[in-house]
């Protein structure tokens, strides 16, 4: 909910400071500035996670998500609710980047690819019920969607209860130091950037397109809202089978599969040729993240997860906020941006597969798998 809780908020915002210079392109920067500020700010994040431990930097950043994404509520200029934004950015990437350590601190093997595959799950089940409910706060005034931020205070007495003697809190000077696979590695990150390139072209370019089909905002919210509850099905039922195949094979299928759901909104001819897109794009979508995040612990040495996890972090919002830019489709021509975003996810998709196969011949591991 970090980025877009407010989105529906933005029109009554813009008009609250419309005195204030430049306020259209202010209240527009006050949704895209959290990403920046990931991007930027995740691998500090992750050398003080590997540096110090992943608790303290959780609890610190959780602190910083309740004031900075809360600030809203009694923020008395746009500058204010730009500095809030800039907070809770701070916030988003030291939460993602412990997490992602501690996560892989205390699973390993299948274990850690089920717990990856049901945080994917819950990741969307949590955008699926708090992206609507700040619509429906919006309605009320634009400051009540900034309320849905202090429930993140309901999670600090459980991070009290993690034990400080947790893995990752004090690095063991005595362990053989291993370099990180770092050609493998930024492999991931290309592919995590990638896809959140095309992923984003739901939110960003969705709605534009489903209003020329004459989707009213409330069936254009359901609508987008499916995509993110297949994705959520398919990781929460593919959590039962982790660990049986190569993530890195079934993250190129899922890529495959999110291509042929963007095909299929390019030639849509109405409205349920789109919904069939939008539920096969969620359908590959969930596998794509789960099997990222496991490949990318296989190739993390213990004393780099915390900075390792920060760079999926910092390609994650780079390729939210590049989306726009690299899938541009001029006004009235929406589809177009899901065809250049099929082609790019096919061609990934591919890409990985042949990878998957090179790398399974070169480990020695049968190639059926």
């Amino acid at each position: 909910m970090s980025g877009a809780t407010i989105a529906p908020a933005l029109p009554a915002m813009q008009v609250h400071f419309a005195d204030t210079p430049n306020a259209a392109l202010l209240v527009k920067l006050a949704l895209t500035i959290l990403g920046i500020v990931i991007a930027v700010t995740a691998p500090l994040f992750g050398v003080l996670a590997d540096r110090y431990g992943r608790r303290p930097v959780l609890l610190a950043s959780l602190a910083l998500y309740v004031v900075g994404g809360g600030s809203g509520l009694i923020a008395q200029s746009l500058g204010a609710v730009l500095l809030g934004r800039v907070v809770l950015g701070l916030a988003v990437a030291g939460t993602m980047t412990a997490a992602g350590a501690l996560v892989n601190d205390l699973f390993s093997g299948a274990a850690r690819g089920r717990f990856l595959s049901q945080q994917a799950a819950f990741n969307s089940f949590g955008g699926a019920v708090l992206l609507p409910l700040g619509g429906v706060l919006a309605a009320v005034g634009w400051r009540a969607p900034f309320a849905l931020y202090l429930a993140a205070a309901l999670l600090l007495p459980l991070l009290l209860r993690l034990p400080r003697g947790i893995p990752g809190d004090a690095p063991d000077p005595a362990a053989p130091a291993q370099a990180p696979r770092w050609g493998a590695i930024t492999l991931v990150y290309a592919l995590a950037l990638g896809y959140m390139i095309v992923f984003y072209l739901m939110p960003a370019q969705g709605p534009f397109l489903l209003r020329a089909l004459n989707a009213n905002p409330g069936l254009t919210g359901l609508m987008l809202g499916s995509s993110t509850l297949m994705a959520a099905v398919t990781s929460l039922v593919f959590s039962r089978f982790a660990g049986r195949f190569d993530p890195r094979r079934l993250a190129g299928l899922g890529m495959l599969v999110v291509a042929v759901g963007w095909l299929l909104v390019f030639r849509a001819p109405g409205l349920g040729v789109v919904e069939a897109g939008l539920l096969v794009a969620g359908l590959g979508g969930g596998l794509i993240f789960p099997n990222l995040y496991a490949w990318l612990a296989d190739l993390t040495p213990p004393a780099w997860r915390g900075r390792v996890t920060a760079g999926m972090s910092s390609a994650i919002f780079l390729g939210q906020f590049l989306s726009p830019l690299v899938l541009a489709a001029p006004a009235g021509h929406e589809a177009q941006g899901f065809a250049a975003g099929a082609a790019l996810a096919a061609g990934m998709g591919v890409l990985l597969l042949i990878l998957t196969a090179v790398f399974r011949r070169a480990e020695g591991l049968p190639q059926h798998a």
